[in-house]
Parts: C-alpha cells; structure tokens; sequence
C-alpha cells in the first residue's frame, strides 16, 4: 500500500516536471513565433521599401533612356520628323508601300526648259569667214537660207570698277564783267556720294548688305570675294561704312514696327544670338533674337535676354493698367516667357510642339512607342480635318493674296453645309482627345513621362482649342520657326555680332529684307534705288517714306525690276 502512494506521488511529480517543462517550451516557442513575426514584419517592411525604390529607379531609367534616346536623335538622327518616323516604321518592320518617293517620278512628263525673258539679251554673231561661204570648185557663193540657228546660255559676270567723274573746268573770259558775285572758275556740280568722302558706291554697299544679311556670307569671305575680283579692302573701312548705314534704316524698321502692332494676328518666336560686348549684370555675350511674323511684315529684335521684358515692351504692355494697348490673337510656343499675355490677349498655342511631345517618349520601349503612336495619329487627323475646313472656306475668287500660314477665308462659303460638317467633325474630333485624356489620367495609372505630357496638355488644351473657333489661325507656330531661320543660319556662319550698332542693324536689315521679300520685291534693286535716294537727300532719309514701304511698292514686275513712279522719281530727285 505505502509502495503505491509512493508511486503515484512519483509519477505526480514526474508529470508536473513534464508539465512546467512544456510550459516552458512554450513559452520559448511563443517568444520565437514573436520574434519572427518581428521579423518578417520588418522584411515585409523593407521589401516594400526596396520594391518602391526599385519602381522610383525604373522611372528614373525610362527618364534617362529617353533622354539619351533624345540625344542621340538630336546628334546622329534624322533631322526630319517625318523622316524620322518612317525610318522608325521600318526598323519596326512596317511595310514602306504606299510612301511616294521624292523628286520627279520616271515616266512623268517633264515642264521643259523655262524662258528667261527678263534677262537683257547680248547677241553674238558666230559666222563663216568668206572662203567657207564658196563652193571650193566653182567659187559661187552659197545663198542665205531661212532664219539662222540660234541657242543660248546664261552668263554671270561679277566686274568691279571705279567710276570717275571728270567735271571739266571753265573761267570767265577776259573782258567779262557780269554778275560779279559769280566765281571766275565754274564747273558741273559734285555728284551726291551716300558717304561723305567715301568710296563705296550705292550699288557696293547695296551688294555687301544682300550678303551678309540676306545669304548669310561672313564679312572676311565677302572681302575674300572682292580680293578675288582686284579690290583689296581693309575691314575697317566695310565696317566703318556699315555702321554710317544704320541710322538710314532706322525708320524703314520703326515704320514695319507699326505696321506690325496693328496686325490682328501674329506668331512669335525666339532664337539664342551672340553679341560680344560686356554689359552691366550680364555674365554672358548670349542675347536672344525674337521674331514677329504678320501677314504683311517680318519684324526681327535683338535683345539681351529671354525674358517677358520683350514681349511687353512689343505688345505696349503698361503695368500700372495692367493692359496692352491692343489685342491681337497670337501664336506661340509654350514658353514662360508668354504666360503672362493670358490675362490679356488670346494665346493660342502650338501643335507641332504638342506632337514633338509623343515623338520623344516614343523613343523609349515598344509599349510607349505604341501608345505615342495612338496620340500622333489623333493630331495628324486634327490637321487632316482642320486642312479639310479651311479648303471649303477659303476664297475662291483668284490667288490668295496671304502668304502662308495666313489665310484669307469667304464669310459665303463658311455659311455652307459642308463647312458646318466639316467643323462639327473637328469639334468632335477635340472633343474625343480631351475625353482620352482625362480617362487616361484618371484610370490607367500613366508613368511619369506619360503624366508629364497628359498634364501639359491639358494645361494648354485652351490655347490648344482656340483655333477651332477661329479659322483663321494656324494649328502650329511653324511660320514663325521658318522666318527665324535665317538667324539660325547667319549664327552658324558668323557667329553673332561683335557690337550694339552691328546687331542693331542685323535686326533691321532682317526685317527690311525678308518683307521684301514677303511681297516679291527684288532687294538689289530695292536697297540700291532706296541707297541712291539717300545719297540725293543729302545723306539723309528720303522726307516721303511712305513711298517706300515694300507694301505700298506697286507696279513692278515679278522680278521686282520696275518701280512704280513714286519710288523711281524718289530714287532720282536730288
């Protein structure tokens, strides 16, 4: 019986070893599931924040790889969009069928050779000598048949000379004493020379303006071209007698000006341009060359900066009415430096630059080439159907009398069916892309560079949209990259100017030139004649400008060689 209990109490015990045992146990495993949750609390933690990371790097390479795809393009690519995106298409494997070839295409009919009636014509006889013109057997003449056989070519002939004027010398004879306050020795009077003892000529000078500023020919080659012809001429003296032609110009360029601020249209552009002079809280010689393009002018400022201060001062911006004296509509890009004429004119902004947009994303992988892709072909339908309304409402009573990209519409024709069709479509049109993009937006979760584009444009979708109400003003701001061109071009050849005077007159001479030729008016005449007028006033500008405004040039011809009267007796009177 003892030998029992004695047991039981031993397997008692036993059992609460076993007990506090696995109590313990427990208690250990509990602590290491706590510690584990800890832990996997902590990598699910940092997982997180390396998946995060990871995402926030992946964008910053999609931002880098279309950024060196950018520049690749820029410095090895195609410097053609169209281009650009064709070959695009055929890496991509697309057909290249159906994509006309440029030039004239085999087998069509050729325009032949064109008749150059305005060149003067200078005969030379090629004849026979006498023996040639006799039978060599029995010496009769042969006879004159039918007209002769005639051809020609084109010369060119680049002479320099110089021009002496002689002007003989008479004294009063004896026994002569009339008029007594008449000097005893007369002569013809001086010819009126542009520069007081200079020795360029109008016709020189008119010459050395058209290559520098209109064929963008540096300085040191024209004079490379005059030494080539037996002129040796020092720069100082071409220098010298640029800069006594400037203040002539000064109020052709002020006259364009105003002629330019009563435009109810224009576009505006800006190109960087180097003047090397030192100025006051400038650390650099880089000064901007902006462009004001109407129908009528091409108006060229050079300024030291880039900022707002351009635009104000063109626009007659008065700070204290907060107002500008005028409200045209007006084309431009999407720089800071225009922003502020939202409140004050309407700002209608540039498609072309909307379109370069989706052209670069789509350089980055196929997925972003496909969806840019999508959204260049939704603006190129926006330019069909805009083309497709303006050809059913422009005049069709002969030429247009605007240059590109104005256009001259008919209030009949706007008032048809088939123009109400055509601009219900473009509506349409708009107002499916807005809608793709708000869903975008809102739905599909864009990348950051798809945001930054959808988000520009809606930005700008007002100033996108303002040419849909008013034909009249162009989708892009092409037409005022094409008039900065030749800024571009004199930058490359030149490098810019090397005094206030001579950028000065880079601006008027760019903008005197191109109007010309904005209304086909020949410029060799135009600044010769106008050079000539100048030397008769005296060295002065002629007293009647208005006759000499390229506008209200009439009655030349397509060469631009015939002036009306009013200019020719302008150019003739002393």
């Amino acid at each position: 019986m003892v030998v029992t209990e004695q047991s039981g109490e031993t397997e008692a015990s036993t059992l609460r070893q076993e007990q506090a045992a696995l109590q313990e146990q427990n208690r250990l495993l509990r602590a290491e599931v706590i510690a584990l949750r800890q832990q996997a609390h902590y990598h699910r933690t940092q997982h997180q924040r390396a998946v995060q990371r990871a995402q926030e790097l992946g964008a910053q390479v999609d931002v880098l790889k279309a950024k060196v795809a950018e520049l690749q393009q820029r410095l090895f690519g195609r410097k053609s969009e169209r281009a650009c995106r064709a070959a695009a298409s055929d890496a991509a494997g697309e057909s290249g069928i159906g994509r006309r070839a440029r030039g004239q295409q085999p087998g069509s009919a050729g325009h032949g050779r064109k008749l150059r009636k305005n060149l003067p014509v200078v005969e030379t006889v090629l004849d026979l000598c006498e023996q040639q013109k006799r039978c060599p057997l029995c010496g009769l003449a042969w006879e004159s048949f039918a007209g002769p056989h005639t051809s020609e070519q084109i010369e060119w002939e680049v002479r320099l000379f110089r021009r002496r004027t002689i002007r003989p010398k008479y004294r009063r004879p004896s026994g002569c004493h009339c008029q007594p306050q008449r000097p005893d020795i007369i002569s013809a009077p001086l010819a009126p020379a542009l520069i007081p003892k200079g020795i360029l000529a109008p016709s020189f000078l008119s010459e050395v303006l058209l290559l520098k500023f209109l064929y963008h020919v540096p300085l040191e080659r024209i004079r490379a071209m005059v030494r080539s012809a037996g002129l040796e001429l020092s720069i100082g003296t071409l220098c010298g007698a640029l800069e006594k032609l400037t203040p002539l110009f000064e109020p052709l360029y002020e006259a364009i000006q105003a002629q330019s601020r009563q435009a109810p249209l224009c576009l505006m552009d800006e190109t960087r341009w180097e003047v090397f002079v030192e100025e006051p809280n400038k650390g650099s010689h880089r000064w901007w060359l902006w462009v004001v393009v109407t129908h009528q002018t091409r108006l060229y400022v050079v300024a030291p900066s880039r900022s707002a201060a351009v635009p104000k001062a063109y626009f007659g911006y008065e700070p204290a009415e907060a107002r500008c004296r005028y409200e045209p509509i007006v084309v431009v890009d999407r720089y800071k430096a225009y922003a502020f004429l939202k409140e004050l004119l309407q700002l209608a902004y540039c498609w072309a630059h909307v379109r370069r947009d989706f052209l670069q994303l789509r350089l980055g992988g196929q997925e972003d080439q496909l969806w840019a892709d999508s959204w260049i072909d939704r603006i190129a339908k926006l330019y069909e159907l805009n083309e497709r309304r303006l050809t059913l409402a422009k005049s069709q009573n002969g030429p247009e009398s605007l240059p590109a990209p104005f256009v001259e519409l008919e209030p009949e024709r706007m008032r048809s069916s088939g123009y109400a069709q055509a601009d219900e479509a473009l509506h349409q049109a708009l107002g499916e892309m807005a809608q793709q993009s708000a869903q975008e937006l809102a739905q599909n979760q864009p990348s950051r560079l798809r945001r930054k584009v959808l988000d520009s444009l809606q930005t700008h979708w007002p100033g996108l949209t303002l040419f849909a109400d008013h034909p009249q003003i162009p989708m892009d701001n092409n037409g005022a990259e094409r008039a900065i061109r030749p800024g571009a071009l004199g930058r490359k050849n030149y490098y810019g100017s090397a005094s206030r005077w001579s950028a000065q007159l880079l601006a008027m001479m760019l903008t005197l030139l191109q109007t010309l030729v904005l209304h086909n008016v020949n410029p060799r005449t135009y600044l010769t004649a106008y050079l000539q007028a100048c030397a008769f006033n005296g060295s002065k500008v002629p007293e009647q400008l208005e006759g000499w405004l390229p506008w209200n040039l009439i009655g030349h011809d397509a060469a631009g060689v015939e002036y009306s009267s009013v200019v020719n007796s302008r150019a003739r009177a002393p």
